[in-house]
């Protein structure tokens, strides 16, 4: 396995860049959090076993806020532990479980005993896997401008000779399945469902382009790179496609793409979010 140079000299500063979590954004309607609101208060004010009853709108969408804070906290706090369980020993472990009380904290510990359950997973069926990197930003050049991303984990399977991109996804569920109210994706990605399994396919997927393109060592083929999105919800989930029970209970999923890997479609995707961000920007300043 050789040496993978992360530190984005050959990147020219000069040249605009658009970031994923902005390409994502730009390819679903905005969420109407005001009309939501107001549906919201419509239907629950006089509930009395609604988290809403006698809620005003304000009070709604403060609540969510408030959530979404939260959530953002215990992400930070997840991937504070994924770091000291990949790059640190048994006492920096140990500390780490001290100082944020896991025991005391059902929330955390959850979250924790998820990723313990992936990391166990992998190794028992992939024991030649190995932890290469994490949290690297990534430039991927089109063009005349940079999509640019921060990757989660990045493995090596030394016998298959495949490299493996791991994205962590603790806030909520994978949505799979459409219903009447899904609608698609927007610009070339509208032959997609307006999924998060497909964003977060899109978003693994520039870390796969952007690998190939500028990172890894020439030579190495679109089959040389797999990707997961892992699951990590920090409570009990129904999983079909990773075997055993581990402990008799599942407490993460492991998640293949939505859709095979093509850059065509990849670039036109990015393209097309470069280009309706520049009309957004532009409609800004009339």
């Amino acid at each position: 396995m050789c040496k993978i140079d992360f530190s984005n000299d050959w990147v020219d500063k000069s040249l605009p860049y658009i970031s994923i979590s902005q390409i994502l954004g730009l390819l679903s309607e905005p969420f109407d959090k005001d009309g939501v609101a107001e549906k919201t208060f419509n239907k629950h004010y006089n509930n009395p076993d609604s988290q809403y009853y006698h809620k005003t709108k304000d009070e709604i969408k403060a609540m969510w806020e408030a959530k979404g804070a939260e959530s953002c906290n215990y992400g930070r706090m997840l991937d504070e532990y994924i770091k000291v369980m990949l790059e640190g020993d048994s006492d920096d472990v140990a500390m780490y479980e001290l100082d944020n009380d896991i025991d005391g904290d059902e929330r955390l510990n959850g979250l924790c005993k998820s990723f313990n359950q992936f990391l166990q997973y992998i190794k028992e069926k992939r024991p030649s896997i190995q932890y290469v990197t994490r949290e690297k930003m990534l430039y991927y050049k089109i063009s005349d401008f940079y999509v640019r991303g921060r990757f989660d984990a990045l493995f090596y399977d030394t016998e298959k000779k495949k490299w493996i991109i791991v994205d962590w996804k603790s806030s909520g569920t994978i949505d799979k399945e459409k219903n009447k109210w899904t609608k698609n994706l927007l610009g070339p990605a509208r032959i997609f469902p307006a999924l998060n399994w497909y964003t977060y396919t899109l978003q693994v997927y520039l870390y796969k382009a952007a690998l190939l393109a500028h990172y890894l060592p020439e030579g190495t083929n679109p089959d040389d790179i797999e990707v997961y999105i892992v699951n990590l919800p920090g409570k009990p989930v129904q999983q079909e496609n990773i075997g055993e029970d581990i402990n008799n209970t599942k407490y993460f999923a492991i998640h293949s793409p939505a859709f095979v890997y093509d850059k065509t479609i990849i670039d036109n995707i990015f393209n097309f979010a470069v280009k309706k961000n520049e009309l957004l920007e532009k409609k800004k300043t009339v």
